[in-house]
């Protein structure tokens, strides 16, 4: 059982770097997350990546750090405080259609796990939808599958 999970570790960590190793950097993820303990509990998931990540606590900073630097993906909590997640999508898709700028995936990070919801991300711009509490192993392999494309 050990070695299944090691190996499915190992497994994501080799796609992650070959992806990475593609392009020649490392890939810029921004998190934007309002709970202290999420962040923390992400920044143990991401320890043993070759992601470059990011924390901003609410939109409002979600879309200014969006505009200072490149990223590769964004992964947006919806339910903050000062700009909510949807906001801040809405308004990252209009600087990037203004700036002729290809779409970065963004991927909804909520509680709110109805299906209701998942289309409400998706008509603001998001282009993933996970569900609280986020699994590692789901995690990467959606930022795999984003970045793949």
């Amino acid at each position: 059982m050990i070695d299944d999970i090691t190996y499915k570790i190992e497994a994501e960590t080799t796609t992650a770097e070959s992806i990475d190793s593609q392009s020649g950097r490392p890939l810029n993820i921004l998190v934007v997350e309002d709970s202290e303990d999420n962040t923390m509990l992400m920044q143990l998931y991401f320890k043993a990546t070759p992601y470059q990540i990011d924390f901003v606590e609410n939109g409002e900073l979600a879309v200014q750090q969006f505009q200072k630097k490149n990223y590769d993906m964004v992964l947006m909590d919806m339910q903050m405080p000062v700009k909510d997640g949807y906001t801040a999508t809405s308004e990252i898709r209009a600087w990037e259609e203004k700036k002729g700028k290809r779409k970065t995936p963004i991927i909804a990070a909520t509680a709110n796990a109805l299906k209701s919801e998942e289309q409400k991300c998706f008509n603001v711009g998001c282009s993933g939808y996970l569900s609280k509490p986020l699994k590692k192993q789901e995690l990467l392999r959606t930022i795999v599958t984003y970045l793949q494309d």
